[in-house]
């Protein structure tokens, strides 16, 4: 789905009164993105829909709403303070909106003391407190937060790899050829021989290996919707990954992008990591 489909999706939620606590949006815009994220707390709070020039929808568009709360980084981080902010102004019901609503603008430079202040929020969530976190660098975003959110790939196009694998600059740099240099392992080397790079693997950072995982499942996922579909034929830039996944047996991808899944599940629970890539490597088909 693109941004506007996600943003239907959203919207449509709160319609039917099933919507999360918190939304966590990765993009390839963050500044597109905020600019959805204020419309939709329009729709949602005004009785029109935000079709009308109504109180509510003024004072949200001039950040005067005493219901909407919007932080950001304040030079290199989110700090402390201003997740205190949101909680004492949320300690009571909404004064004037349906909601009572949190931005966390650029969520992955949320620090740990400002993460964790507001899992009280996460935790605990109230029926009209609502959060939207925005970000262009998901596994920047402490993995307390990311678990507790439903998190959507909110993107502006695929105009490119970086759009299309859904990984900002930095992101690519840090491990796109590691993660490439597994896909290629997976299809051509023995259970045996990858076991032996275990450690190789498991010598990174946690977040790396987030990371590596997500990155590696989207590179499947790719391959699957290119079998079902000739959506990728014109894109120079995909041939290398689709080229390097050998089987295009369906009921094969899915299983590897479901085992992708179940060990992406448990790498949240900080297991050894050296024993999550021996399960990869042994139950690859």
């Amino acid at each position: 789905m693109d941004a506007s489909e996600v943003k239907n999706v959203i919207l449509k939620s709160f319609h039917e009164k099933t919507n999360s606590h918190a939304f966590l949006l990765v993009t390839n815009n963050v500044e597109k993105t905020y600019k959805d994220v204020i419309d939709i707390i329009k729709i949602v709070n005004c009785d029109n829909d935000g079709n009308d020039n109504c109180n509510i929808c003024n004072t949200i568009d001039k950040n005067t709403n005493p219901d909407v709360i919007i932080v950001g980084p304040d030079g290199k981080e989110i700090k402390v303070d201003a997740i205190s902010g949101i909680i004492d102004s949320f300690s009571t019901k909404p004064l004037i909106n349906k909601y009572s609503i949190y931005v966390v603008n650029e969520a992955d430079k949320l620090n740990v003391s400002s993460a964790n202040k507001l899992l009280k929020f996460l935790e605990e969530p109230e029926p009209n407190i609502i959060g939207f976190f925005i970000t262009d660098k998901l596994q920047g975003v402490i993995p307390t937060i990311r678990s507790r959110c439903e998190i959507y790939n909110y993107r502006f196009g695929s105009e490119s790899l970086l759009d299309l694998l859904e990984i900002s600059e930095s992101e690519y740099a840090e491990v796109f050829d590691i993660t490439f240099d597994l896909l290629k392992k997976l299809n051509d080397y023995p259970k045996y021989l990858l076991m032996l790079d275990a450690k190789q693997y498991s010598d990174l950072e946690r977040n790396q290996i987030d990371l590596i995982l997500n990155l590696l499942k989207k590179m499947y996922t790719i391959k699957y919707e290119s079998i079902l579909s000739d959506k990728y034929l014109n894109l120079d830039y995909v041939k290398n990954i689709l080229d390097s996944i050998d089987s295009r047996d369906l009921k094969v991808i899915v299983n590897r992008i479901r085992l992708l899944d179940n060990i992406i599940e448990d790498s949240k629970f900080n297991l050894n990591k050296e024993l999550m890539f021996n399960r990869l490597f042994i139950m690859w088909e």
